[in-house]
């Protein structure tokens, strides 16, 4: 979508003025995660040997030899309820089997699920220890755990043929937050592994999309993101936070200190018989617990976990625009409680503000089509110099004195053009990353503004306000430069054909209170004497032509 934005913007400048420039010539400081609000204290010690019935303790027991047995009689699974999410914790490898957003929707009204039910059954569920041998693997996957539960704080512990594992989750019932103290044993002495994220991540209210789901680490500048489908090789990088994220959600695991982390993909055919890709992100096991945000990509709840990490959340290269302007809208939101009425203020408010610039390159035309008969004369004996001929750089600087002996800047008209393009990539970044778009309806059909026009209605729209705006404004543009400039309304359409409805609002919008304001600039600042001579003359020419 952003290359197209850019091409929408290079297609326009092409055309507009392509025949006059011709004829004129995420790794941020390392924080120790702050103890979670809410918790329950951990519990004392105890030297109680491990049984079979035994629930879970804090400090895993010393195993010797292969003859000292904790597992669960049965599978269950263990469900803790906070304010903000739900979260189920299968006590079969004690990994994380759902995490539900209450203050977050699908289309049907219910809290939406983060975890990949059909990826997690087929490539394992999130936050399962792993190692380099498989068979311990196996084990682990397959055990089950003996669980122990209170409030928000859930422990699972598993002691077979000398491997044993414990597990303890501290779910944050005030922040889209958990702590994860993972320990692994083999015959007694602790053995290397990771926790793991792998079966992918995302609102499972939509379709899984490898393309527009990323795995993300933090760089010296912020963070970086790389597409899951983009995957191939593993990728290892020596830092302290690591995560998975899509438009909206952000799954992002912090360690206390850096450590070399490794990400790898994973495939599995889906029911529909295509091959899905998904991310698998193992970050070592580590003396500290492993601190996790898992939730919405929304600044408020960012930085209370960490203020370095609202740089996840990315604006593009026109950050310094698209920022300020998220804050406009929602700002405008507060007053006006529908997004679609808050695009279009803020698009006119942007509209009044490039006003003297429409105002700038009315005078500009109206004295380019002044000197229309000259240039005419100019781009005619252009036209018959060959390609080598030295005289060509001598008409060009005719051509040139031409205008500074009037005053005209020959890319003067390109100004609201330059400026408007900016705007408009910013909206699509807004659009693109500020939750609180997610399902924001406007009005009639349009349900959802983060999403295209389910009947391309919009679209249709801005390209027909575009060839009005173009019918009245005055142009001082050869007529085949004319014909070209109509056939840009139709490339857009295509460009556009499923681009945000927010963003065909947004361009609607500018459209519409552009012809407005140039049928007033018309009024006030136009020349009719000069204007309509000139396209007479100019069509004249080309029947002497």
């Amino acid at each position: 979508m952003e290359k197209r934005i850019l091409l929408a913007f290079l297609l326009s400048i092409a055309v507009m003025y392509g025949f006059r420039i011709l004829t004129a010539s995420k790794t941020p400081t390392p924080t120790t995660p702050a103890p979670i609000a809410g918790t329950a204290p951990a519990p004392e010690k105890t030297e109680t040997p491990p049984t079979a019935s035994a629930s879970a303790s804090a400090q895993p027991s010393p195993i010797a030899g292969n003859d000292q047995e904790i597992r669960a009689d049965h599978s269950e699974d263990v469900a803790v309820d906070t304010p903000l999410y739900t979260a189920t914790i299968s006590n079969v490898g004690a990994v994380l089997k759902s995490f539900r957003l209450k203050m977050y929707t699908d289309p049907q009204g219910k809290a939406i699920e983060l975890i990949d039910t059909a990826g997690s059954t087929r490539n394992g569920w999130p936050l399962a220890i792993t190692t380099a041998d498989p068979k311990v693997d196996e084990s682990l996957s397959g055990a089950n755990f003996v669980s122990q539960h209170e409030g928000n704080r859930v422990t699972m512990e598993f002691a077979s043929n000398g491997i044993h594992s414990i597990k303890t989750f501290n779910f944050d019932p005030e922040n889209y937050r958990l702590t994860v103290d993972a320990k692994l044993f083999r015959d007694g002495k602790p053995f290397p592994g990771n926790l793991t994220w792998q079966g992918g991540f995302g609102d499972q209210s939509i379709p899984p999309d490898p393309a527009k789901r990323f795995v993300v680490f933090p760089t010296s500048s912020g963070y970086e993101s790389t597409a899951v489908a983009k995957l191939k090789d593993p990728i290892e990088r020596t830092v302290s936070q690591a995560g998975v994220e899509d438009q909206y959600f952000l799954a992002m695991m912090m360690l206390p200190a850096n450590r070399n982390i490794k990400v790898t993909k994973q495939e599995y055919t889906a029911a529909d018989q295509k091959a899905v890709v998904t991310s698998v992100v193992a970050v070592p096991l580590a003396d500290s617990p492993t601190s996790i945000y898992l939730g919405p990509k929304d600044p408020n709840w960012l930085k209370k976990v960490d203020p370095q990490l609202v740089r996840v959340i990315d604006y593009g290269w026109l950050e310094f625009i698209a920022k300020p302007l998220t804050v406009a809208l929602l700002w405008i939101h507060k007053y006006i409680p529908n997004f679609g009425w808050a695009i279009i203020v803020l698009t006119a408010f942007i509209n009044f503000v490039l006003f003297p610039l429409r105002i700038k390159q009315q005078i500009s035309m109206q004295k380019m089509q002044k000197i229309q008969p000259q240039m005419k004369t100019l781009q005619d004996r252009y036209k018959k110099l060959k390609a080598n001929d030295p005289k060509r750089m001598e008409v060009q600087t005719q051509m040139m004195g031409l205008y500074k002996e009037h005053g005209i800047n020959p890319m003067s008209g390109c100004l609201p053009l330059l400026l408007q393009m900016p705007f408009l990539y910013a909206i699509y970044r807004t659009l693109a990353v500020t939750i609180e778009l997610r399902q924001a309806p406007w009005l009639l059909w349009i349900r959802d503004l983060s999403l295209p026009d389910p009947y391309h209605i919009m679209p249709l729209l801005m390209a027909g306000t575009m060839i009005i705006q173009q019918k009245t404004t005055p142009t001082a543009v050869d007529p085949a430069q004319a014909r070209m400039m109509m056939i840009m309304p139709i490339m857009l359409i295509a460009l556009f054909w499923w681009s945000q409805s927010g963003l065909m609002l947004y361009w609607l919008t500018s459209n519409v209170v552009g012809v407005g304001q140039q049928f007033f600039i018309n009024k006030y600042w136009g020349s009719p004497a000069t204007t309509t001579p000139a396209r007479r003359s100019n069509k004249k020419d080309d029947r002497e032509d």
